[in-house]
């Protein structure tokens, strides 16, 4: 699968997700509960965001990431670093 393909892919699915979870009845009950401006966005890590511009080869990102202290070592839950993300991409 290229690589916009898993992009186009992931949003879709991660829409379908924020859809269920708007019709979930928890939201329905959370409704009621004043909600501040920021509780609605999610906050990821700088390795994170590390990782996500090495997959999308993303050359600037990842340049301005590392010049602001992303960590280069920095692995996900599988133990793959930017390095095998990069090589993935090429």
């Amino acid at each position: 699968m290229s690589l916009d393909n898993r992009n186009t892919s992931a949003q879709f699915k991660r829409a379908e997700q924020l859809k269920r979870w708007e019709e979930s009845e928890i939201n329905k009950k959370l409704s009621g509960v004043p909600k501040s401006p920021s509780s609605r966005r999610i906050k990821f890590s700088s390795g994170c965001i590390f990782l996500a511009a090495c997959v999308a080869g993303d050359k600037e990102e990842v340049e301005w990431l590392l010049k602001n202290g992303a960590d280069i070592d920095t692995a996900n839950v599988d133990g793959l670093t930017a390095l095998h993300q990069s090589v993935r991409v090429i």
